[in-house]
């Protein structure tokens, strides 16, 4: 049978058809994302009415917090009218089929478990990077949500060292791959501030006038992973989000890592490398991760 799934993003909309495999079967029409929580019902009900084959499930991917014992979303991140609609409730009396929500970063983590980078690990860690920083742990081989199905909200993550709390400090803002490919077009003086490609060119030609910020986002993103490994101990970071497809991103991550794990000695000593790899899905990640959790249930 084909579960269904949906990832709710900031700008849009993806669904596919996942067979019980995790293997997407057929992508969907993407659709913009919606402003209110009737406009996104609606999206729900256009994609459910034009798949034409038997489903076994209806699995969706959300930003926000989403207690996937009652099937609460609450939160929404930057789609805030989802806070405390009762998404499982709702679907499966309306479609009668198993419905499931989980917070994307949460999904994310689940389809490297599932057919990607985390298959056959143990700890591992999957962070995403996009307008924030997500994330989603697996511990013991199974995903860790927390006593409040928070765990990997990594974005309100604070420095130590702050008088007064300044939530333009926050790590999701630091680590926002949206801000760095902003602050690198405002240097380059291009019109287009959301222009990636452009951004990264210049990265990947070692321009002197853009190169400082990415190599300070990189090492801020490698003393996060060293943070999270001296509490979780993991075998492997994967990293997510659009910009974790350019291979000079990891390699750079990598080396910054390796540069801060060694400048305290005894750190580089005691505190174990883990393997910090891209992942091995893009922009189907949430749709299996969604998929292999309603399976799993």
């Amino acid at each position: 049978m084909t579960i269904l799934a949906i990832d709710f993003g900031g700008t849009q909309v993806k669904s596919a058809l996942v067979s019980e495999q995790f293997a997407i079967e057929k992508n969907l029409p993407t659709q913009s994302s919606p402003q209110t929580l009737e406009q996104a019902i609606d999206v729900i009900d256009q994609i459910v009415t034009s798949v034409k084959v038997d489903l076994s499930g209806l699995a969706i991917s959300v930003p926000g917090t989403v207690d996937t014992e009652e099937g609460v979303i609450y939160h929404g991140g930057l789609l805030r009218f989802f806070h405390g609609f009762r998404i499982k409730e709702v679907l499966e009396a309306k479609y009668h089929l198993p419905v499931m929500a989980l917070n994307d970063g949460k999904a994310a983590a689940l389809a490297e478990l599932a057919t990607g980078h985390l298959q056959g690990v143990t700890n591992g860690a999957a962070l995403v990077l996009g307008s924030g920083l997500g994330g989603g742990f697996i511990i013991n081989g199974k995903l860790f949500q927390g006593s409040h199905f928070q765990a990997g909200e990594l974005t309100f993550l604070l420095p130590v060292q702050m008088e007064k709390v300044d939530p333009s400090l926050m790590r999701g803002m630091d680590l926002s791959a949206v801000g760095l490919i902003t602050k690198v077009n405002e240097v380059l003086g291009n019109s287009d501030l959301k222009d990636g490609l452009a951004a990264f060119k210049a990265i990947n030609e070692g321009d002197k006038t853009v190169y400082p910020l990415f190599e300070s986002y990189c090492r801020n993103l490698a003393i996060t992973i060293l943070n999270l490994q001296t509490i979780f101990d993991m075998e492997t970071f994967v990293i997510g989000g659009g910009i974790s497809a350019q291979p000079i991103l990891i390699e750079e991550v990598n080396r910054q890592f390796d540069k801060v794990h060694h400048e305290i000695d005894f750190i580089g000593k005691i505190i174990k490398r883990p393997e910090i790899v891209a992942c091995h899905h893009h922009n189907g990640a949430n749709l299996i991760g969604a998929a292999y959790f309603l399976k799993q249930k």
